[in-house]
């Protein structure tokens, strides 16, 4: 996955755990961030999602930032700094998300999570000429030593990284579902 799908896919985390989360957020006279909820939310994040991305910037980091940018003159604390904002976004999504579900507005984050969910599909689609070539910053700009994004290790690594993160928020949305109701 390139940086815009995985940034809107931490959003999309963020408020499908508020959901999940819902009866513990409305139960519970604590603030949102010390809620087990969050926590477990957070530890989803920072092991799962940013490591996914961690993958892919290194691995594949040109395609990554879609030949925008050369990922050989990007500092690594620019990219450090990147990858807790995007654990950041994530736990926002879940903190707005909390929000709307402790004000009893769940329809609003499901709204809010179908629009961000369209958001990251529809940049797949706008930027399908550069995903759907694999190579480095130069060989994309001058157009050779390319190859099909289906004939090289990078499917193999999204389908596998895909099945993780989706691995990942299945037992996240279960974990705070089911605890959300013995409580």
């Amino acid at each position: 996955m390139p940086l815009p799908p995985l940034v809107a896919f931490a959003l999309l985390t963020g408020l499908v755990a508020s959901l999940a989360g819902r009866q513990e957020l409305r139960m519970s006279p604590r603030p949102i961030v010390l809620t087990r909820g969050f926590a477990a939310y957070v530890s989803y994040a920072c092991l799962v999602v940013v490591p996914i991305s961690v993958y892919f910037y290194v691995f594949h980091g040109d395609w990554f930032l879609l030949y925008m940018v050369d990922v050989n003159r990007i500092p690594s604390a620019i990219a450090l700094i990147g990858f807790v904002g995007q654990a950041g976004l994530g736990a926002l999504g879940f903190l707005f998300g909390a929000l709307l579900v402790r004000n009893q507005r769940e329809v609003v984050v499901g709204v809010i999570a179908a629009v961000v969910t369209i958001a990251g599909a529809a940049l797949v689609l706008v930027y399908a000429d550069r995903l759907g070539q694999v190579g480095t910053h130069a060989q994309y700009h001058g157009q050779f030593g390319l190859e099909a994004y289906t004939d090289g290790p990078l499917l193999t690594g999204a389908l596998a990284m895909g099945g993780i993160s989706l691995a990942g928020l299945g037992f996240l949305v279960a974990r705070l579902w089911l605890t959300g109701r013995t409580t």
